[in-house]
């Protein structure tokens, strides 16, 4: 399996060494390795690595299962194939994205709201 000419073992160290580093080079790594290793195709050996490195990953089980999904349509098909379920894909990560940020929003303001309470009840028990 090749991508834009280099081998998707390859692509995924490629990514594991770039700036997109953090929580994912485990993933990229992982998933290179295990092309390389053994005789998997890109599908299974995303669905492994994801397995073995989710707990390290901050991410909601729903954000673990849209990862899992995208996993199993690698290298599933022709490159211009592949660019439409990257595309979409993409649009399923700025949905989940909106909708983490609408609920860090909703959180922040619960927990300033109450500590702002909490604070006031404190003082009326201290008079």
């Amino acid at each position: 399996m090749c991508v834009m000419g280099k081998p998707l073992n390859k692509a995924f160290e490629s990514l594991g060494k770039g700036n997109y580093g953090g929580v994912w080079v485990p993933l990229f790594n992982r998933s290179g390795s295990l092309l390389q290793e053994q005789i998997l195709d890109a599908g299974n050996a995303w669905r492994i690595a994801l397995e073995e490195t989710a707990a390290a990953l901050p991410l909601a089980q729903e954000d673990i299962d849209l990862l899992r999904d995208f996993g199993e349509l690698l290298g599933k098909s022709d490159r211009d194939m592949q660019h439409a379920v990257l595309a979409m894909e993409k649009e399923k990560v700025s949905a989940l994205e909106r909708k983490a940020k609408e609920e860090a929003e909703t959180t922040g303001k619960l927990y300033r709201n109450l500590g702002a309470l909490l604070g006031a009840a404190a003082v009326i028990l201290l008079i």
